[in-house]
């Protein structure tokens, strides 16, 4: 089975769109941390920090479960 998780449809498409979405989110936080407003760009240091985690995290998944990458 080279190393791939078998899962449903739904759950792909739930992950897909997953991970676009935080994709999404820490393009975003980048955008923000060039905010004038000294606590409102470090509040996205810590929140892109977490955001970026998380991405690489349903990559690693997205890459196990899906054939097209």
């Amino acid at each position: 089975m080279n190393g791939r998780i078998m899962i449903n449809a739904q759950d792909k498409e739930n992950l897909i769109k997953s991970s676009q979405t935080a994709n999404l989110l820490v393009q975003d936080l980048r955008y923000l941390l060039k905010s004038d407003n000294l606590l409102l760009s470090d509040f996205a240091i810590e929140i892109l920090q977490q955001a970026a985690q998380i991405e690489q995290r349903l990559s690693r998944i997205k890459l196990l479960t899906c054939n097209e990458g």
